[in-house]
């Protein structure tokens, strides 16, 4: 299978998941982690953060959000890493509801010739999916997309965000897709993409220019 195949169908479970409510109850104690599988032992798919660029990016999502360790990768030159509410990854998606959002992060090094990230630039490199909003923020450049969502993810809903910004020499992309009619495909959306963008920053050192 694919690197691109592998993610879909990761993207695919994880909101299926939640839709279906068959995962497991959160522990006692309310803390994700572990969750029982078959005989009894404990298993969790939630990391709180981890490096998809060591020293240079850390991946951690905003509050109530965690990393999928089943979908992490990571290296030198760049990695991936998909957050689901960290509930989700431990307990059963009935508590969930449509506020659940599927984050994504990417990480590629940034080359010399890269021109300034923009939203127009985002714009026209995903004039597919029909942008709606377009933004250049504080630090990061972000759109709302009209259609696309449900393509990468099966029952998402087709609005989505996409955001972009230099750190450390790479360039960092993030998403937030919501399920079908969730509050994270309209305003909510381009809320929880910032939050997710300050929440990689804080935790990511700054590097010393070498």
């Amino acid at each position: 299978m694919s690197t691109l195949k592998f993610r879909r169908a990761t993207l695919g479970l994880v909101f299926c998941t939640l839709l279906s409510g068959c995962l497991a109850e959160l522990p006692a104690n309310g803390q994700a982690g572990s969750v029982l599988k078959a005989g009894g032992e404990k298993r969790s798919f939630a990391l709180a953060s981890a490096a998809i660029v060591p020293e240079r990016v850390i991946g951690k999502g905003p509050a109530g959000y965690c990393i999928d360790k089943r979908s992490l990768k990571t290296g030198r030159m760049g990695g991936f890493a998909l957050l689901a509410p960290c509930a989700a990854l431990d307990a059963r998606a009935d508590s969930i509801g449509l506020e659940a959002a599927i984050l994504t992060l990417q990480v590629q090094p940034m080359g010399l010739a890269e021109k300034e990230i923009s939203a127009e630039a985002l714009a026209q490199a995903f004039a597919s999916e029909k942008p709606i909003y377009l933004e250049n923020g504080d630090g990061i450049s972000l759109v709302h997309l009209a259609s696309g969502g449900e393509t990468l993810i099966p029952q998402s809903d087709p609005k989505h965000w996409r955001g972009a910004l230099k750190f450390n020499g790479f360039l960092i992309g993030l998403a937030v897709y919501s399920e079908k009619g969730g509050a994270a495909a309209g305003e909510a959306g381009k809320m929880l993409l910032i939050d997710f963008a300050e929440a990689v920053l804080s935790a990511s050192p700054i590097a010393v220019a070498e």
